[in-house]
């Protein structure tokens, strides 16, 4: 099942799901609107049927069955086409975890530095939390990236001039587990999205500095979309195709397993990546998780400008970012002109 947060007109944010191919979306059903006993809203949805099983989930699985003979002989009043709808963020996750969990990435950024990958990163899968409630959808403008610093007695205002995408797998939290111990249950995927982890590398390069992390660079801006992919339908993690394009050049074009395994900065026998299950494990020790959390993988390599050290190419004002993974569909956000 793909799922999206959707609006016509001004009419509110509604629930729904999607019909077609995954790069050709054909309708777009209410899911309300199809049967008033399923959830108006995605959290809702999740905390009724993440685990991709009970009432809630057969009903909406049937009522779509039933919406996909119908679209043969009329369109029913709970069904739209595509096109017609204005696409949001598709969920406002109760959380945001970003990890950093490819070393094909923390290689190239290291190595842009002259540096080399920590042994930490072999012990735990890092990340930070984010702001949750700071998130745009496909199609919304990134705002004008600024920041401010403390320079001589005074605050300075800047315009971020490295303002760079980054290309995320969005992990989207299916059940919350309280505080599991060794052996006992850990979160589960309730489905997958796009994030766009948008960053302004030189606030972060100075904050970095306090030894605080990355997020005051990080944090301001978050985009998830187009798409929540549940994990029946997406499948394992393999040979999907990915892509970033701006203005509709490429900067990047692979397939995930390629990208992630095959890199020259590795050696034999080395970890290569930290699946969704072993994230779950570490932060499950330690930490009550909520269904409806979003967990950024980290970037996939390749997938930022930063990697690419003094070659990078940074964002500016105009620009239009679109990230693409193959069976999900394309996150497609502009940078404002505006500074």
């Amino acid at each position: 099942m793909r799922l999206v947060t959707f609006s016509r007109g001004r009419e509110p944010q509604h629930l729904g799901a999607v019909l077609g191919p995954w790069d050709a979306w054909e309708t777009v059903v209410d899911l309300h609107g199809l049967d008033r006993t399923l959830p108006s809203d995605l959290l809702a949805f999740i905390d009724a049927a993440g685990s991709l099983s009970g009432g809630t989930w057969s009903r909406a699985n049937a009522g779509l069955r039933r919406a996909a003979r119908a679209l043969g002989h009329t369109r029913p009043r709970y069904a739209f086409p595509a096109e017609r709808v204005r696409l949001h963020a598709p969920v406002r996750p109760r959380l945001l975890r970003d990890f950093i969990a490819f070393r094909g990435h923390i290689a190239r950024t290291r190595a842009a530095r002259g540096e080399r990958v920590p042994a930490e990163w072999d012990r735990v899968p890092a990340y930070y939390n984010g702001d949750h409630l700071n998130v745009i959808g496909p199609g919304e403008t990134v705002p004008a990236p600024r920041f401010a610093t403390f320079e001589a007695g005074l605050w300075k205002d800047t315009a971020s001039e490295k303002l760079d995408y980054e290309l995320e797998l969005g992990y989207v939290v299916a059940q919350g587990v309280h505080g599991s111990r060794a052996g006992a249950s850990t979160p589960s995927l309730f489905g997958v999205t796009i994030f766009n982890d948008f960053s302004m590398r030189d606030l972060q390069t100075v904050a970095g500095r306090v030894g605080m992390g990355p997020a005051p660079g990080k944090d301001w801006v978050n985009a998830l979309g187009p798409a929540i992919v549940t994990r029946d339908e997406f499948g394992v993690l393999a040979g999907q195709r990915v892509s970033v394009r701006v203005n509709g050049t490429p900067r990047l074009r692979g397939r995930f397993e390629e990208l992630v395994t095959r890199n020259p900065l590795f050696e034999p026998g080395q970890r290569t990546s930290w699946a969704f299950e072993e994230l779950a494990v570490f932060v499950s020790r330690s930490q009550t998780v909520h269904a409806g959390e979003v967990w950024g993988s980290g970037t996939i390599p390749g997938g930022c400008e930063f990697e690419k050290g003094d070659a990078a190419a940074y964002l500016v004002p105009g620009d239009v970012v679109e990230l693409e993974v193959e069976g999900i569909g394309v996150l497609s956000n502009s940078v404002a002109r505006t500074v």
